[in-house]
């Protein structure tokens, strides 16, 4: 039964909105209030599917700005004004409702976004994008060529950069925030059909919760300042350097809401820690340092040079690996090529079977005899048994 049918009369009242497809009118529902949004999410807690969507802005801030959440049911498209809403107790626990599958297009971005705005990270849910991999074959496959191929409707991107903060929102808005959503229902139930005739359904429903697994390692500065190009150049006290400044970068960041950039750069980072400046002069010549970044945080990172210097070298940061020689190219291009003829086997996206990250720990184990630690859920699994063995029992002895 569509939500419109036994919905209160009056949260239909001037708030109902029609848009045209290929193939029917789909109502527009505009939640604004937090009784509204209650009766909505006893309703979509009551489903076993939901299709989810927002829509944010993060120009100068740190943090995503939500303006907008769309959640559908597959015949209503329900569009959350976060604006309006005080109350968000029901829709953090529709999204932490292990009953009801929340699916997504590309939703890394999303995941931030309920995370910011709720404190929770949507659970369970299900990326179509993953999906359509396992499914066709392509990777990364935009929203639009997803509904294209699925649905045969052209859908319009002209208002992917419209200001979702700005009130009232347009028809043409609404339209677009309400397309991303209606449709997604349809498309997973065409991808769950297709991936278990191809016994595939767990593979990317572990694929999946890598997503969140690897946007908790994004989140924390702790796990990801040895990314910081050219880091493994850095010696053993000047990576410590920068990884007690990289934490200290995030940190304020987040507290100023302001990009990370902002606070200073990642090559000004670096070049702090390879040449220690221990002097306001030394400081302010440090590559891209500018004079806002040097009066706001100049005595900061003095203060960070200083202490570090105080160190013992058994307190030092342990040694990044170096990038590897260029005489593993040839085992790296063997491997890629019997991962290309793997993934042809399998039916799916070469990058589903072994991403850039995933290969580059192979390769170092079978050129540089390094212990290779397979560490989940990336490197276990499904990937593992079908893959990752396959490949170690080629290449071991070449």
């Amino acid at each position: 039964m569509s939500m419109a049918t036994h919905l209160p009369w009056r949260l239909m009242v001037g708030k109902s909105y029609n848009m045209s497809s290929n193939e029917k009118d789909v109502p527009i529902v505009w939640v604004e209030s937090d009784d509204e949004l209650a009766t909505w999410c006893a309703h979509f807690a009551s489903l076993p599917v939901i299709a989810v969507d927002t829509e944010f802005i993060r120009r100068t801030t740190f943090y995503p700005i939500t303006g907008l959440i769309q959640i559908s049911d597959g015949e209503s498209a329900v569009l959350i004004d976060p604006l309006s809403i005080t109350n968000w107790t029901d829709l953090k626990a529709l999204m932490t409702n292990n009953d009801v599958v929340k699916v997504f297009h590309a939703c890394s971005e999303d995941l931030e976004v309920f995370d910011r705005l709720l404190g929770v990270v949507p659970t369970p849910f299900y990326d179509t994008q993953v999906g359509e991999a396992y499914v066709s074959g392509q990777w990364s496959l935009s929203y639009v060529k997803l509904i294209l191929a699925y649905k045969n409707i052209e859908i319009a991107k002209d208002e992917t950069r419209s200001d979702w903060l700005k009130r009232p929102l347009t028809e043409a808005q609404k339209r677009y925030a309400a397309l991303d959503v209606v449709y997604l229902i349809d498309v997973y139930n065409n991808q769950i059909n297709t991936l278990n005739e191809k016994n595939m359904l767990a593979w990317v429903l572990e694929d999946t919760q890598a997503i969140t697994h690897q946007y908790r390692l994004n989140s924390d500065p702790e796990q990801n300042w040895s990314n910081v190009k050219s880091a493994w150049r850095l010696n053993q006290k000047s990576l410590t350097l920068l990884r007690v400044l990289f934490i200290w970068r995030d940190k304020t960041a987040r507290n100023e809401d302001v990009p990370k950039g902002q606070v200073i750069k990642d090559r000004t980072l670096w070049a702090i820690a390879k040449f220690f400046p221990d002097t306001h002069n030394a400081l302010s010549r440090t590559e891209e340092m500018t004079g806002r970044q040097h009066r706001l945080y100049g005595e900061h990172i003095l203060k960070s040079v200083a202490m570090v210097n105080e160190l013992s070298q058994d307190e030092y940061q342990h040694a990044l690996d170096m990038p590897l020689p260029s005489q593993a190219g040839e085992l790296s291009k063997s491997i890629k090529a019997f991962v290309l003829e793997k993934a042809k086997g399998l039916g799916i996206a070469p990058e589903a079977a072994l991403k850039k990250k995933q290969l580059d720990p192979i390769v170092r184990h079978l050129f540089l005899k390094e212990a290779l630690i397979l560490t989940p859920p990336t490197m276990t699994g499904w990937r593992k048994d079908e893959i990752i063995d396959p490949i170690l029992q080629r290449f071991a002895k070449a």
